[in-house]
């Protein structure tokens, strides 16, 4: 940790120093490009006051005067001769009160012609105009203009005179050999175009990276990273010319930079990578001597929590205090397998029980249908199936004809056995997802889910057919059992299961008093109407 802390203040101290070296470059280049523009401003100043370009001006705009015809092939040569001794000057040009071309030390320009630049502004003044750094496609190269006024000797401007420079002068005052720090000067327009840099060659035209350009150019003297065209990493600081619309751009590259720090960082880093590895080696060798045993003995404990005890401990062979813990361990889960054991079989014959008791709770003891309170439950949930569904359900309530003398007759153990049989018959006859319940004494219904009056009856009467005849084992005879069978289906109006029942006794009163031995329907209000 104090090592990589070390290196952390290391690395604040490297940016710190290269920020400040960086400034420094930025501020000379700055001043340096600076003083340049004012020496050619102050050295074009003395062209302006040349006799022969006021003269030949001044005659000009004295068309009488025949000789002015000449003035301009003199002039001309004059620029031409001009240029020649000053080797920093690439082009001379004269231009009048209407920025037509008068004169020139180049032949692309055609005399009188307008000079097409659109930073020469409008309305001449006594104020020198330095144009943007722009790549110029005749000289094929970056230059800049300076256009100073002529003025005449009582002080009135002639015209102007257009000098252009090459801004690849300005690269050996970039930095000082001697005292600048190491670094390179770039030199960038205000579109991020790279006019010019302090060392190497550039291919024109070359861009900027547009977000790192926006922060150098925003954020004067703060610097940022970013790749160059080579894909290196560059750290950057700008700041901006006074006298040129240009950014003056300090860089250093990371990998010179920060060479010294990685190169010990990465040393750093391969002695740790030893000493992990030797701790390594050793926490293995604990690990499995000690550790290993003991997480076994954890991960057994979080199973028998989970309730698995098939998990002995197995493979630890050390006669330490391990090993007898592991021993130990294994005793104590097999006398828990033995208590699971006692404690799953109570528990299966609870089940058993509660079951049992479950069933008692809504059947019948004798005929082993539904009581009348699950009959209750049912008739509510076929209700409220019906007023989501509108699918309706029937109800058959049927009663053992006559078996109060039967019952009296044979005795109350073949009543029980014809009441049983009855009941037998009942649940053969309906389909699994139907119900029939025991509602008191000889009286039985049934509940048939989502059936109408029609099919309720085909399936009344096949129950009472199939139950015309049963074998009383009591008395070893076959004895004529016949019922009467009240049909209803549910109404809208139906409300709960009281509702329903009295409507099947109903319709079972109108099977008994018919006669017996038969099933009796009412048909619904919807199919009356």
């Amino acid at each position: 940790m104090l090592g990589l802390l070390s290196f952390h203040q290391n690395e604040e101290l490297i940016q710190d120093n290269v920020k400040r070296e960086l400034r420094i470059l930025a501020s000379h280049a700055s001043r340096e490009v600076d003083a340049w523009i004012n020496q050619n401003i102050h050295e074009a100043n003395s062209l302006t006051s040349a006799k022969i370009i006021i003269d030949a001006l001044s005659n000009a705009a004295r068309p009488q005067n025949a000789q002015s015809k000449s003035s301009p092939e003199i002039l001309t040569h004059y620029l031409i001769s001009v240029q020649k001794k000053l080797d920093t000057i690439l082009e001379l040009t004269v231009l009048d009160t209407n920025k037509n071309i008068f004169a020139s030390s180049s032949s692309r320009y055609v005399l009188n012609e307008p000079l097409q630049n659109n930073w020469l502004g409008g309305k001449i003044t006594h104020t020198p105009v330095v144009s943007p750094p722009q790549l110029h496609a005749y000289y094929e190269t970056v230059t800049v203009s300076i256009i100073l006024p002529i003025v005449s000797y009582d002080d009135y401007i002639l015209g102007q005179l257009a000098i252009t420079y090459d801004l690849n002068n300005v690269k050996s005052v970039l930095k000082s050999s001697t005292k600048s720090p190491h670094g390179e000067i770039l030199l960038v327009d205000s579109d991020g175009l790279l006019l010019l840099t302090s060392r190497a060659e550039i291919t024109h035209p070359s861009i900027l990276s547009p977000f790192a350009f926006d922060y150098l150019k925003n954020n004067p003297g703060e610097s940022t990273t970013f790749q160059n065209s080579s894909q290196e990493n560059i750290i950057a600081l700008a700041y901006t010319a006074k006298k040129l619309p240009l950014t003056v751009i300090a860089t250093k590259n990371h990998r010179d930079v920060y060479a010294a720090w990685l190169e010990q960082r990465n040393l750093y880093f391969i002695l740790v990578g030893i000493s992990i590895f030797i701790v390594a080696v050793i926490a293995t060798y604990l690990g499995h001597s000690i550790v290993t045993p003991l997480q076994r003995l954890i991960n057994a404990t979080g199973q028998i929590v989970k309730g698995n005890l098939d998990i002995p401990i197995t493979n630890v062979t050390q006669k330490d205090e391990v090993g007898k813990l592991a021993h130990m361990f294994n005793l104590m889960t097999e006398k828990l397998r033995q208590s699971q054991s006692k404690i799953l079989t109570a528990n299966k014959a609870m089940q058993q029980k509660n079951q049992l008791l479950e069933k008692l709770s809504i059947t019948d003891g004798l005929t082993g249908l539904y009581n009348r309170n699950k009959l209750n439950l049912i008739i509510n949930e076929q209700l409220l199936r019906y007023q989501r569904n509108k699918r309706p359900f029937s109800v058959l309530m049927i009663d053992v004809d006559y078996f109060k003398e039967l019952n009296d007759r044979l005795g109350h153990i073949a009543g029980d056995e014809i009441l049983a049989a009855v009941a037998k018959n009942l649940s053969q006859s309906i389909r699994s997802i139907d119900f029939a319940a025991r509602y008191g004494g000889d009286e039985f219904i049934i509940i048939l889910t989502e059936t109408n009056i029609q099919e309720a009856a085909i399936t009344a009467e096949r129950i009472r057919i199939k139950t015309s005849e049963i074998d009383c084992k009591t008395t070893n005879n076959k004895i004529q059992v016949t019922l009467s069978i009240g049909i209803i289906q549910s109404e809208p109006e139906d409300t709960s299961p009281t509702t329903i029942i009295s409507r099947a006794d109903h319709a079972l009163y109108k099977a008994k008093n018919a006669g017996r031995n038969q099933a009796y329907a009412v048909q619904p209000v919807s199919i009356l109407t």
